[in-house]
């Protein structure tokens, strides 16, 4: 595993440098502003209800998403479209701790973003509603969807550099479409498969989220199972990549 968490350390600071991570943070503060606003003048009893449709969309379906392609897109395809990643694989690293530590850094990244972001919207429901009940299933239910989406993008954005396009157009068209539409598709869903875990965590809140749920089953083990076939899927996958793609 030599070379595995300086690579890491190196990446977060290429991922979360500069503008990216300012407007990643704005973009973050948006679900908090939702609920406050719509939990202003509710009743107690309806707080869980009004958070659960007003900030899980916005955390699932637009922070969260946006955040984890834009960063799993990044963390192998910034490095092969800045013709760095050659001085990285002539180094004695095998392939597999390469991706491995690439993911993990994005993986992380998405991670703090987005829960820092579904903190912020627990608090503000939690500060109205005296419930803390939805911080730890929030950030639980966002890390596992943050990592399975920086999974499926760190490959996308080694082969393309239209990685972060083709995630908008999978995110609006299939995620809030298509997969709506029918319920059956839920399991091709990386969003899901968080949410899964957080209506897990919190039985109370499947009354609103079931129809989003669509054909799954809620449960935190079994979504932590999935992103982690993900991403050695993911890891493997990249590092095949590598072996074979020239990257000079």
């Amino acid at each position: 595993m030599t070379g595995f968490l300086p690579i890491v350390r190196v990446t977060l600071r290429q991922l979360l440098g500069g503008k990216r991570l300012i407007v990643l943070g704005l973009l973050g503060a948006i679900p908090a502003v939702v609920v406050w606003l719509a939990t202003a003048n509710r009743l107690s009893s309806k707080m869980l209800e009004t958070y659960n449709e007003s900030a899980i969309p916005t955390l699932f379906l637009i922070v969260m998403p946006i955040t984890s392609i834009v960063l799993g897109s990044a963390s192998l395809g910034d490095e092969r479209r800045d013709g760095t990643l050659s001085f990285l694989v002539v180094r004695p690293i095998p392939r597999s701790v390469i991706t491995a530590a690439k993911l993990a850094a994005a993986a992380l990244a998405a991670v703090a973003v987005s829960a820092v972001a579904g903190i912020l919207a627990s608090v503000a429901v939690s500060i109205r509603a005296s419930d803390w009940s939805t911080l730890v299933p929030t950030v639980v239910g966002l890390a596992i969807s943050a990592g399975s989406y920086t999974a499926v993008f760190l490959v996308l954005g080694h082969l393309t550099s239209r990685a972060v396009l083709m995630g908008l157009v999978y995110l609006f068209l299939w995620e809030t479409g298509i997969s709506f539409a029918a319920p059956s598709l839920a399991n091709i869903s990386l969003f899901r498969i968080g949410l899964t875990a957080y209506t897990g965590m919190l039985p109370e809140s499947q009354t609103v989220l079931a129809e989003t749920l669509g054909s799954l089953t809620p449960g935190a083990g079994g979504a932590a199972v999935k992103m982690l076939i993900l991403g050695a899927l993911a890891i493997a996958t990249a590092a095949a990549l590598l072996r074979t793609r020239d990257i000079t």
